[in-house]
């Protein structure tokens, strides 16, 4: 791209050739998409930060377009997306084309998912046991009127019975600015976590019947009114329903394992309506693994909004990441996220999760969750590009979309460091409510831009190691 306007530079435009005199900014007189069968193109568009008649600082060009084109491969519509210059007119006017390859949209995929935290967990602690696992069949399609519209049914069976449907909508107006997301789900498992001792989680198993169920269907509406800057407003209702033996009166309190403050209302189920506001700011290069950019992200969180008193919580969440591009090999990301509880009174066991699931964990630390209603967590990584190329699998492999296979390996060395606030039940947790280091290398492998697989050894305070093994598929 820096060579073809170098060309430009030099042969077709009215500058000198010693470059004494500025550059001229370029003016965008018409932008031309191929390649888009399904995506409409006022939807790419709105994923472009410039359009026509916009000015842009000659010195900027090859930059800005090769930063679209990394806008439009975030939004996971395309498998390729490129942003070239097709005229270069008299007067440092151009024309532009997007050539795009779309991504595969429609997934009717089986579904075989381990029903605990992480692999480690199942692998060492659970034995790999089948019986904890997930099976089934999930349908979604990512651009189901070509609007970026996402259309998802789910059903699953085994270790945890689930269904679920779900509806996105993003564009409701004619500025592409608000958008609606709709989701409903039922759930129902034999087995539930029902206490913390020494940092592990303690299940109680019905093999008869479910022992626990949950209905809730949630409401967003997005307003976006720029391409990096997004808010979200939700609002759900929300029923846990566990057996009856877990009413205070039933269960046996010299049994040191169970809790008798599992919901905290003497009933065995929970309902309320909740609401919550998201804010975030993104301008990460390649969101699935990025090298360069920052995200940020602002959540307030009411659970319980005055309908029902099973539960009254009010927490913020603020996560910033920050990621260093030092050299064309080298890079770094320093991930800081917290979690503070305005609402200070004792909450239930139920509601008291801190670390250990989902992203929220010190490398290190996978075999073990850290309950709290305050959280602070630094993640630190240093990356180097070890390996990239692009494989063509040619006709062997007759999804197009799919034939390209461009793969990128990276060594990593990290360092994390968590605390979790427990006021309730930190007795026979020696974790909780103490900081928490862990350390390692690793190799992650990335395949079709958005696919993460991560091997990781890990060291932690406590003199443990050992590999662990994640996945981030980007479905």
């Amino acid at each position: 791209m820096r060579f073809i306007l170098l060309l430009t530079v030099l042969f077709g435009s009215s500058l000198s050739l010693f470059g004494q005199e500025e550059a001229l900014p370029v003016v965008i007189d018409d932008i031309v998409i191929e390649g888009n069968k399904r995506t409409l193109d006022k939807i790419i568009f709105r994923e472009l930060d410039f359009q026509k008649g916009d000015t842009i600082p000659f010195e900027k060009l090859a930059d800005e377009l090769e930063r679209n084109a990394l806008l439009l491969m975030n939004t996971s519509l395309f498998a390729k997306a490129k942003v070239n210059i097709k005229n270069w007119k008299e007067g440092n006017h151009l024309d532009l084309e997007v050539k795009l390859e779309e991504a595969w949209y429609i997934y009717p995929l089986p579904l075989f998912e381990l029903a605990d935290r992480n692999f480690n967990v199942w692998w060492s602690e659970f034995n790999r046991d089948l019986s904890r696992v997930n099976y089934g069949m999930h349908f979604y399609h990512s651009n189901f009127t070509g609007r970026r519209d996402y259309f998802k049914i789910h059903a699953q069976f085994g270790y945890t019975r689930k269904y679920e449907i779900r509806y996105t909508f993003p564009y409701l107006n004619k500025k592409q600015t608000l958008g609606l997301d709709i989701v409903s789900n039922y759930k129902e498992q034999k087995e539930i976590q029902i206490n913390t001792f020494n940092n592990k989680q303690v299940f109680r198993k019905n093999e008869e019947a479910p022992i626990y169920n949950r209905y809730e269907t949630e409401l967003s509406l997005t307003y976006r009114p720029k391409i990096k800057t997004n808010h979200r407003l939700s609002t759900w209702f929300s029923r846990h329903k566990i057996d009856e033996s877990f009413v205070t009166n039933n269960i046996d309190v010299t049994d040191s394992l169970e809790n008798i403050n599992f919901f905290q209302t003497g009933e065995n189920y929970q309902k309320y309506f909740g609401l919550r506001y998201r804010f975030d700011r993104d301008t990460r290069d390649i969101r699935p693994y990025a090298t360069k950019g920052s995200y940020f992200a602002f959540e307030a969180l009411k659970e319980g909004i005055g309908i029902y008193d099973d539960l009254n919580t009010l927490r913020t969440t603020i996560s910033y990441s920050k990621y260093f591009p030092w050299s064309e090999k080298w890079s770094s990301g320093h991930n800081l996220r917290s979690r503070n509880a305005l609402i200070r009174s004792k909450q239930p066991y139920f509601n008291s999760r801190g670390l250990g699931f989902g992203s929220s964990f010190v490398r290190g630390y996978e075999f073990y969750v850290i309950d709290g209603i305050d959280f602070f967590l630094s993640r630190n990584t240093l990356s180097y590009e070890l390996f990239k190329k692009e494989f063509n699998m040619g006709s062997s492999m007759p999804i197009k979309a799919f034939r390209a296979v461009p793969v990128k390996i990276y060594l990593t060395t990290f360092g994390d460091a968590g605390y979790a606030n427990n006021p309730s039940f930190a007795d026979n947790n020696p974790f909780s409510n103490k900081m928490l280091v862990g350390y390692g290398v690793g190799v992650n492998l990335v395949l079709y831009y958005n696919k993460v697989f991560i091997f990781e050894y890990s060291f932690n305070g406590e003199q443990e190691s050992g590999l662990y093994i994640r996945t981030q598929l980007g479905f």
